[in-house]
């Protein structure tokens, strides 16, 4: 391309015909300026060469071919920033790498107070249960550990039973191994913990060590906490809230839903007012009055031995036991300062050493009057329970305990309760019944009234019914309020001193049970087979629908039962909604365990068939394919066992309106 450009300045040398010296003598010599434009010429013309060739580099490919400019792309130079932020990178990366290969070869291993020390505890334990505490202690240095000594500071409530590594200071001391480098070891110790139900139970340790040729003592510390999630099974305490001075008031204590008991025994004790008493009552059963081995309860297991003064061993409580309940009688002969009576259940050790794990205190309301009224419900003056649907049968007593008589007195009984039916009260003395939660009593209803002398007595008996559950009622108290107040002088009394005991009765849930057995179902499709009605010597099927509704309280342990009569077998085809369902044989019960059935469940199904082959025994006989189904569940609200059962179901098949039309439920 360059090699086509005219030059501007030509030197012109005429040609002669020869070349001898002659002639090249003859020839003229360049001048100086002659001589520099040649110099220059020649030297443009070597740049121009260099370029020619640069620029042929640059356009060539790697293969040695030009490039064709109008096809070629150009790349973007980075912007200068990012380079500059990359070489950062780069340049950090390269000291990561630097500092870790130094800390790795020269650094790591030399701080002796690197020692890894650390206490692990299980999150949750019942009181009682046995468990371990795992120390867990790890040399990552370079240097053998030496006089290591553990320190460890158990909860108040922690009974030690024994450790892999024998203390040398109580149990809470141990001297231990030297550790070698890079060595980890663990030191478990256990026990259990008697504590109230929630409560926090920490646990802190301390290692010390010196390094090996070090003179110098170094310390790690560590701790962890362990909460008690609940004794093994559930207690509750029955009383009346109001309490006579100078006679005898009624105390229960229920031991209930076992689940979990890790106590084999365990301490009772009533701590009372001063002036207070307070001993076993004579009606629990299997009382032994001669001794001081009392069995109270029906199970021969279950036993309570007196263990001192208001004291108590209460050893039996196991997995399937029924609700068990102690019945105390206690008394003030004087009206005390305070009514405080608490109730204990203890872990109770040889030492004499008590760890207590359940505590209830009551504060009943003293009542100190001449003319005592008492009043019961279903045989009870203390708090209770019942179920939508139940009579409350009260019985109202008073007695004159004084000097004097009180005349034209005048009874009245307080009901308060939305689900009361007062349609439904029937009293054996008729008496008046005002603004619909109040009935009084007077000398014209009961002659005996006119004048109550020193030493009398006497009952009043009234029964009321609570109404059934609506959805409408959703929101309504759930308790009825009963106590009795008298007054003299055909005058009302409204002073706290001349009151009865209050009753405070909690209504259950709503739990329902509905059975059907039926040969069709609600599409009228079969889901039944063979002879309808039933045919000596033919099986018959039928299938069995439980519907369970409850939307009130928690329910826990829910379960329902069917005890099959003889000649109804179990066919199986089960299907459930929720727990599981399955067949004793060997007590032929169907049972259908639940569980727990939260009030987010309303409803839930389960469905199995049963079948009959009858025999010419039953031949024109109407057989009972079930005497009734029972469901029960502990209320977690009124802590109460709720029990109900349905109605006899036959071959007549009562719920299915299409089976009906063409069986008359007799074996043909």
């Amino acid at each position: 391309m360059l090699a086509e450009k005219k030059l501007k300045n030509k030197i012109k040398i005429d040609r002669e015909p020869s070349s001898g010296l002659s002639a090249f003598t003859e020839r003229p010599i360049p001048t100086e300026t002659e001589v520099a434009s040649f110099e220059r010429v020649v030297e443009r013309e070597v740049r121009h060469q260099e370029i020619d060739s640069n620029l042929s580099e640059i356009y060539k490919d790697n293969k040695g071919d030009l490039i064709d400019v109008k096809k070629m792309s150009v790349k973007k130079r980075q912007a200068w920033i990012i380079r500059v932020f990359k070489r950062i990178i780069i340049l950090g990366l390269l000291s990561l790498i630097a500092y870790f290969c130094y800390f790795y070869f020269f650094v790591r291993g030399n701080d002796m107070s690197g020692l890894e020390f650390l206490i692990a505890a299980p999150e949750k334990v019942v009181a009682g249960e046995e468990f371990s505490y795992a120390i867990n202690y790890t040399n990552p240095t370079k240097f053998p550990l030496s006089n290591l000594y553990l320190e460890l500071k158990y909860p108040e409530n922690f009974i030690f039973l024994n450790s892999s590594e024998s203390p040398t200071n109580g149990n809470y001391g141990f001297n231990l191994a030297d550790l070698p480098s890079g060595a980890t070891r663990t030191v478990t110790v256990t026990g259990t913990l008697v504590s109230q139900t929630d409560s926090v139970n920490v646990v802190s340790g301390r290692l010390s060590y010196i390094p090996i040729n070090f003179s110098s003592e170094f310390k790690k510390e560590s701790s962890d906490a362990t909460i008690i999630e609940g004794f093994g099974f559930q207690a509750a305490v029955e009383a009346a809230n109001s309490a006579f001075v100078n006679q005898d008031n009624e105390l229960a204590l229920s031991l209930f839903d076992v689940q979990n008991n890790q106590f084999a025994d365990f301490n009772l004790e009533i701590v009372m007012p001063e002036g207070g008493t307070v001993s076993l009552a004579k009606d629990n059963k299997n009382l032994n009055a001669s001794s001081t081995l009392v069995t109270p309860m029906p199970d021969d297991n279950f036993i309570a031995i007196e263990d001192g003064a208001n004291n108590w061993k209460i050893s039996g409580l196991s997995l399937g036991s029924g609700p068990e309940k102690l019945n105390f009688i206690y008394q003030f002969k004087e009206q005390p300062s305070s009514s405080d009576i608490t109730i204990k259940l203890s872990k109770k050790l040889l030492d004499g050493q008590k760890y207590v794990f359940w505590e209830k205190t009551i504060s009943p309301e003293l009542v100190k009057s001449d003319l005592n009224l008492t009043l019961f419900l279903n045989g009870s003056k203390n708090n209770g329970t019942a179920n939508f649907g139940d009579t409350l049968n009260y019985t109202l007593a008073y007695s004159n305990k004084g000097d004097n008589t009180f005349k034209d007195a005048v009874i009245m009984v307080v009901l308060n309760g939305f689900f009361l039916d007062w349609n439904s009260f029937k009293a054996d003395q008729d008496g008046e019944v005002k603004t619909g939660k109040m009935i009084v009593w007077t000398k014209n209803d009961i002659s005996a009234l006119s004048g109550i002398k020193p030493g009398d007595a006497g009952e009043i008996n009234f029964s009321i019914k609570l109404k059934d559950y609506l959805d409408s009622d959703f929101g309504s108290s759930m308790q009825i309020n009963s106590y009795s107040q008298y007054g003299v002088n055909n005058q009302e009394s409204g002073e706290g001193k001349n009151s009865s005991n209050i009753i405070e009765t909690k209504i259950n849930s709503d739990l329902y049970l509905s059975e059907q057995i039926r040969y069709f179902d609600d599409n009228n499709l079969p889901v039944g087979s063979g002879p309808l009605p039933p045919k000596v010597g033919e099986k018959s099927s039928f299938k069995v629908f439980w519907t369970v509704k409850n939307n009130l309280h928690e329910l826990r342990n829910a379960e329902v039962i069917l005890n099959l009569p003889n000649g109804i077998n179990w066919d199986g085809n089960s299907s459930v909604g929720a727990g599981t369902i399955y067949y004793d044989e060997s007590r032929r019960l169907v049972i259908w365990n639940i569980g727990q059935l939260p009030v987010s469940i309303y409803q839930t199904d389960a469905s199995f068939s049963v079948s009959v082959t009858p025999s010419e025994s039953d031949r024109d006989k109407i057989l009972i394919l079930s005497p009734g189904s029972t469901i029960s569940a502990s209320d977690n609200e009124t802590q109460a066992v709720i029990s109900r059962k349905t109605g006899p179901k036959t071959t007549k098949l009562e719920d299915d309106d299409i089976a009906s039309l063409n069986n008359s439920g007799r074996v043909e």
